[in-house]
């Protein structure tokens, strides 16, 4: 789940002011997403403080359900 999570957000990424900034997604060890952004770990999506990597990472969640978990 979170590399193909993290795929589709590298793909978001790319292009981007932020693709330089060092994001991606990985399982932590409780088994929530950890969001690492350049060497800060956050645990969770909303401990993340810059609105717009939450707004990108949230997106590439979504394309992520959709496109592996359609209908649930």
């Amino acid at each position: 789940i979170f590399t193909q999570s993290d795929s589709i957000l590298q793909t978001h990424l790319a292009g981007t002011p932020l693709e330089e900034r060092g994001i991606f997604l990985t399982q932590s060890p409780e088994g929530g997403v950890a969001v690492y952004i350049g060497l800060t770990r956050y645990n969770g999506i909303d401990e993340v403080p810059d609105q717009e990597i939450k707004a990108v990472i949230r997106a590439a969640i979504t394309e992520w359900e959709n496109k592996y978990t359609p209908g649930l």
